[in-house]
């Protein structure tokens, strides 16, 4: 019985929900993608927000997408074929760090040498594996945090010689501090193009409102994946109001609160009925550092929940 609540939880774990700003996202990576192509020169894209809006998911997904056989095998030998290869930036780095890191990665033995040599030697184990789009995720650990304006021009210029090096998009990913590191230097300001901005959603109950749209979506394939029987419903107005006090609007933390909802609801008797009673199991267990309400949401009125709600927001927009 276990087993099979992990492998429901574990499948709608996987589906991801391309909602209005995720589906801009997407569309900016793949036009960094498809125009280095055409064009027959890095153009690259830039990917900012904060934690918890989905941006390592987004990365890993193009991960998944175009990557096919780990193997190629040519005449003069078997190498590795790795079309995409993505890296989190460790913390803390620096350029030669940053470059051991992805070499660690590549060929599974720690370098030695300055930037240059080291630099060179990426470049090599990049081309031989055929890699066609870097991701560079957390980039704000080795651009913005704890570094000096020095530092971090000189990181960005060696990002330019990385591009100019190997001839495919390196495709960045970071918090909100990395919104503005593209007009720091001219030259990384022209091979990055392409911007998106990731968010925490704002609570709208109106018929555009992306939260509701995306609980909808997660709803319609829960339901789906764990056969549930009648139940509440996430876009259900007391369902998603409490949903929202207890993470303003963090997707990664909603996801993990409907996850142990599930998992309650899937380890009772069948049939599986799906219950705000659920919701509230869930928000005892998970650490909610962002929680509008003194304990635990669903413990609130709805009334409750919407001045909550409404005194965050418009605090927000003071």
């Amino acid at each position: 019985m276990e087993a099979e609540v992990q492998k429901i939880i574990q499948a709608f774990k996987s589906k991801i929900v391309f909602h209005p700003l995720y589906r801009h996202a997407c569309s900016q990576i793949q036009n960094a993608i498809e125009n280095t192509e055409a064009l027959g020169e890095p153009v690259c894209a830039l990917l900012c927000g904060p934690s918890g809006t989905g941006k390592s998911t987004l990365c890993r997904y193009f991960q998944k997408l175009h990557n096919g056989n780990a193997m190629i095998r040519r005449d003069d030998g078997t190498y590795t074929n790795l079309p995409v290869f993505y890296c989190e930036v460790p913390s803390p780095t620096t350029v030669k760090g940053l470059i051991t890191n992805m070499l660690r990665d590549l060929i599974d033995v720690t370098p030695n040498g300055n930037i240059e040599k080291l630099t060179h030697q990426l470049i090599t184990c990049l081309k031989t594996c055929q890699v066609k789009i870097i991701f560079l995720d957390e980039i704000q650990r080795l651009c913005i945090t704890t570094v000096s304006e020095k530092v971090r021009l000189d990181s960005l210029q060696w990002i330019v010689s990385l591009l100019n090096g190997v001839g495919i998009p390196v495709i960045l990913s970071g918090t909100e501090l990395c919104r503005d590191i593209r007009r720091e230097n001219e030259a990384f300001e022209s091979r990055y193009p392409y911007f998106a901005e990731l968010s925490h959603f704002a609570y709208d109950t109106g018929a555009n409102s992306a939260l509701l749209a995306t609980l909808k979506q997660l709803d319609t394939v829960m339901y789906d994946i764990a056969a549930l029987a009648k139940g509440v419903h996430l876009n259900d107005p007391t369902i998603a109001a409490p949903l929202y006090v207890g993470t303003c609007g963090n997707l990664k933390k909603m996801r993990l609160i409907i996850n142990d909802a599930l998992k309650t609801c899937l380890r009772r008797a069948a049939p599986h009925e799906l219950k705000a009673s659920d919701f509230y199991a869930a928000c005892q267990c998970v650490d909610l550092p962002k929680n509008l309400a003194d304990g635990n949401p669903y413990a609130l009125t709805y009334d409750d929940s919407l001045k909550l709600i409404q005194d965050y927001q418009e605090s927000r927009d003071e």
